[in-house]
Parts: structure tokens; C-alpha cells; sequence
């Protein structure tokens, strides 16, 4: 068990496809339009399936989750993440980010993105998002418009480890 916050938790590795995408939607489930809309939560919870999957849980319930993905042997990603809305503040993020770095870490990464939207959006999910990757020692990179002139306002953030 770990002890963070208010929150005695255990983080488990999770390796089965159908309960990594129920996690990701029970802990979601509550967070509204945070991905733009219910397909939009549906999207990802496909996308965790094949990836390293890390669960933080409760009182047997799921509170938050990490989604990793790796590119090129040395650049980790954190594919997607969340936490119970019920649960933050609580450090259930950062026991997560601190087991994942140490994930990272072990498969030779010497960097991690991770992804959100820019300061232009002013919505507080997305602002509670920017705060914890910034607590957590990541510095804003670019935007896709800096990067390919897109109109997506998508902040990708960096950490070197």
C-alpha cells in the first residue's frame, strides 16, 4: 500500500484489454465533457488496450489510472490519465506519475510527454491537468499550431528524467 495525501492506495499493473477500458470509463464516467464528449472517452478507452496500463485503487474501487506508450526506445508518453474527481487533491496523480517515472525509467526513457491543451483554454479540468504535469517537472514544449500550424490548441509538455 502507498501512502499519499489523505488516501491509502495500491497501484496495480493491469494487462486485460476489457478492464483497462472499464477503468478508464469508471473513472472518467464523472468528468463530463472533459474529452469533448462521450465518443470521445469511448475513443480512448479503445486506445489504453494495447498499452502499459498502471490503476491506482481504493477500498477495492478504482480512483485513477495511467495509460503509457513508448516511441523510439527513449522518449516514454504518458498516453492518457485520470483521476476520480471524487479523489483529487488527495496525491492518488502523483503516486501514479512516481510508479510510472520509475516504469519509465527501468525501459531506458530518457524523456517523458505528455499531452493537454494550451493556456488558451480556460476550463478547469484542463487547468488542474496543466498544474499537475507542472508540479510533476514538466515544462511546456509546443503547441500543434507551433509545430504544424494546426488549429488544435494542444499543449505537449516534456520532462527529461
Amino acid at each position: 500500500m502507498l501512502t499519499h495525501g489523505e488516501v491509502n492506495m495500491e497501484t496495480v499493473w493491469i494487462t486485460d484489454a476489457d478492464e483497462k477500458s472499464r477503468v478508464l470509463r469508471d473513472v472518467l464516467a464523472e468528468l463530463g465533457d472533459w474529452f469533448g464528449s462521450p465518443e470521445g472517452v469511448a475513443e480512448y478507452a479503445e486506445g489504453v488496450r494495447s498499452r502499459p496500463f498502471l490503476a491506482a485503487v481504493y477500498d477495492g474501487k478504482y480512483i485513477g489510472f495511467f495509460s503509457l506508450d513508448m516511441h523510439y526506445g527513449h522518449t516514454g508518453e504518458i498516453y492518457v490519465c485520470g483521476v476520480h474527481p471524487s479523489c483529487r487533491g488527495m496525491g492518488v496523480g502523483r503516486a501514479l506519475w512516481l510508479k510510472s517515472e520509475e516504469w519509465f525509467r527501468e525501459n531506458g526513457c530518457r524523456y517523458v510527454v505528455a499531452k493537454t491543451l494550451s493556456d488558451e483554454v480556460n476550463y478547469p479540468p484542463y487547468e488542474a491537468t496543466r498544474a499537475f504535469y507542472r508540479a510533476m517537472g514538466f515544462e511546456p514544449l509546443l503547441t500543434l499550431h507551433e509545430m504544424w500550424d494546426e488549429e488544435n490548441p494542444c499543449l505537449i509538455m516534456i520532462k527529461t528524467l
